[in-house]
């Protein structure tokens, strides 16, 4: 008598596998000893591109600063005309 694992394909286990591992495989997340080794040209593009995120979050923060301050102003404004 076989059992449900043994008629299962490859393929099919697996995804049974992540099923049962809500979706993730059994090795993601864990250390596995690899390291990813960058070139000097990816390095350079990493560094790039976090400059970049870094220059859009402040620039977020400041158009979010200065909406504020100048809808605070209109409502101090209106409230001493009124």
């Amino acid at each position: 008598m076989s059992t449900e694992n043994e008629t299962l394909t490859e393929a099919e286990r697996e995804a049974k596998e992540r099923a049962d591992n809500f979706g993730f495989h059994h090795r993601e997340g864990r250390p596995t000893g690899e390291h990813v080794t960058l070139t000097p040209e990816q390095e350079k593009a990493r560094r790039k591109r976090n400059i970049y995120i870094a220059l859009g979050l402040v620039g977020f923060m400041v158009a979010v600063f200065l909406i504020t301050v100048v809808r605070l102003s209109q409502n101090i404004a209106d409230g001493a005309a009124g």
